[in-house]
């Protein structure tokens, strides 16, 4: 009779909690897609391409590159933004995972007018804590706090994104990062694995 009502309170958890029956957040992916962004109040647009793959249970390694940029009165300036590190996963409930991740990051700066061009480039490192979590079945919602730190300046970067699945394996997202003088609006496509 006592093994019946624990089985009947357990099972009642379980329906009652939407967090329950959803998955944890996949974190094997490719994913591409546009970029519109604001540099230092100029208007920019662009893509960006990035993945991640699980090692094992917890760590995953992750890979972005993001290339903005415009022209204005003959001068074509892009601005190529190179980001690889590994991370490390937890779950927090059921559908939500807490993360960190240590970075390679790479800036270059290129500016081209009538056929004469010059470059500049800079390395660095980043850190960033974020949480992802799947709110329904289709809904996931993430965000990050990170600290980018290249020739001796550090910045800190802050992203909001939401992206719904239209199955276990393609969907469609928005994010916005903003890092100092940057302002970047992606809308993506993935595809999970």
């Amino acid at each position: 009779m006592k093994t019946n009502k624990i089985a009947i309170l357990l099972f009642t958890a379980v329906v009652a909690s939407p967090a329950a029956l959803a998955e944890s957040p996949n974190f094997n992916y490719v994913s591409a897609g546009y970029l519109d962004g604001d540099i230092d109040g100029d208007d920019a647009d662009g893509w960006t391409f990035d993945g991640s793959t699980l090692l094992g249970e917890n760590f995953f390694l992750s890979g972005q590159y993001q290339t903005v940029g415009n022209s204005d009165d003959g001068v074509d300036v892009d601005f190529n933004w190179l980001s690889a590190g590994l991370g490390y996963r937890t779950a927090i409930s059921a559908s939500t995972d807490f993360y960190g991740l240590v970075t390679y990051e790479n800036v270059e700066v290129e500016a081209s007018y009538r056929g004469s061009s010059i470059s500049d480039d800079e390395n660095g490192y980043g850190l960033s804590v974020g949480v992802r979590s799947m709110v329904s079945d289709n809904i996931e919602l993430d965000g990050r706090l990170g600290y980018i730190d290249i020739a001796d300046e550090s910045e800190t970067s802050f992203t909001v994104g939401a992206r719904y699945y239209f199955n276990n394996n393609f969907s469609l997202g928005a994010n916005y990062t903003t890092l100092d003088e940057l302002d970047l609006v992606g809308l993506t496509a993935r595809y999970s694995f």
